[in-house]
């Protein structure tokens, strides 16, 4: 029996009609009040805790990845949205009502910034002009004036190796990468993040350096806040958490060494901020297991009150105190209201496919 062949669809398809059309439903939403018509109707009982991390142009690009990128005047736009049309909590406020399960107000939202990068201090300066704060998590051994921080090493000297191939060894057998283009540049850096990530702490140090070794060059660490960045911060009423010590993959980490990166944090940031430090961000999310029950009791044992993770999702009545839900935030502001007013009613916000931590 002879089947019958389907037609051939035309050239882009229906994806690709979507694809074109959804940014432009989202946009005519905005400008309508088809999202502020949803807030004053139904409005949310959960808490958007938003998730940034480096606030820069393509200028940006050689220490963070594209994909953690927003622009500061994509930020301004976002925060001065915020600040009009939501309860923008401190985090800490938002953990004390989940702890204690009063009702959060209407449309509560939070922001946090992970990994401690120089512009974040900028940012904290437009979160103040506008009357907002954020929970801002600092990779405490990798400051300005400590080790590197190892994604942003990462991406500031794989364009410096000479090639045409870089060759790196773990613990097993070699990884050859090809450097000779751009694209196969940022090929071999997603590849060694994701090498990094899923090694010990030693291991991932062995390797780092490999990598400098082979790009003949020195690391960077000015890419990252200084501590009297972190002063002025706290002065704008900005909180400060901990994203652990060096930015390990916990769970490749292992337990012991996990607990030192916790513990760790915590004790360089209050004894340089002379403040309690009561949030942990897990880091290294996206599709790797990032955090398990076990490493939620290490920061619960640690004196942490709460820990956010990468899950998108709303955190709610129902959410872990230590492992949060948050949602990861886009270059444009339709897409972040977007998630807001509308994936909370349909489905999660759909996981970046490129996460740094």
């Amino acid at each position: 029996m002879t089947m019958p062949v389907a037609a051939p669809r035309p050239a882009g398809g229906v994806a690709a009609l979507r694809s074109r059309l959804a940014p432009l439903a989202k946009s005519v939403l905005l400008r309508g009040g088809g999202y502020g018509a949803v807030r004053r109707l139904l409005p949310s009982r959960q808490a958007g805790i938003l998730r940034y991390h480096a606030i820069c142009g393509e200028e940006g690009y050689v220490y963070a990845a594209p994909g953690i990128c927003i622009s500061p005047a994509a930020f301004d736009r976002h925060v001065r949205y915020l600040a009009a049309n939501y309860t923008v909590l401190p985090l800490p406020e938002v953990v004390d009502y989940l702890g204690r399960r009063r009702t959060l107000p209407r449309n509560t939202v939070a922001i946090t910034f992970d990994d401690g990068y120089a512009d974040n201090l900028e940012a904290a300066r437009t979160l103040h002009r506008h009357g907002l704060t954020a929970t801002f998590y600092l990779t405490a051994g990798c400051l300005a004036d400590g080790e590197p921080f190892w994604p942003s090493e990462i991406r500031w000297l794989v364009p410096a190796v000479a090639g045409p191939v870089l060759r790196i060894v773990p613990d097993g057998p070699p990884v050859e990468l090809s450097v000779t283009t751009p694209a196969n540049r940022e090929v071999a850096i997603r590849k060694l993040t994701r090498l990094f990530k899923s090694r010990p702490i030693p291991v991932r140090e062995a390797m780092r350096e490999q990598l400098r070794r082979a790009a003949n060059a020195d690391a960077e660490s000015r890419f990252m806040l200084r501590w009297d960045d972190v002063a002025e911060m706290q002065r704008l009423g900005m909180t400060i958490g901990a994203h652990t010590m060096t930015h390990p993959n916990l769970p490749s980490a292992g337990l012991d060494a996990a607990r030192q990166e916790i513990v760790g944090a915590k004790a360089r940031l209050e004894r340089e901020t002379g403040a309690r430090v009561t949030m942990f961000s897990y880091p290294n999310g996206g599709a790797e297991r990032y955090e398990t029950p076990e490493l939620r009791r290490l920061v619960a044992d640690a004196g942490y009150a709460a820990a956010t993770t990468s899950r998108n999702a709303f955190a709610g009545a129902g959410s872990d105190l230590y492992a949060l839900e948050r949602i990861e935030v886009e270059e444009r502001l339709e897409d972040l209201v977007f998630a807001l007013e509308v994936e909370r009613f349909a489905f999660k916000p759909k996981p970046r496919t490129e996460q740094a931590g």
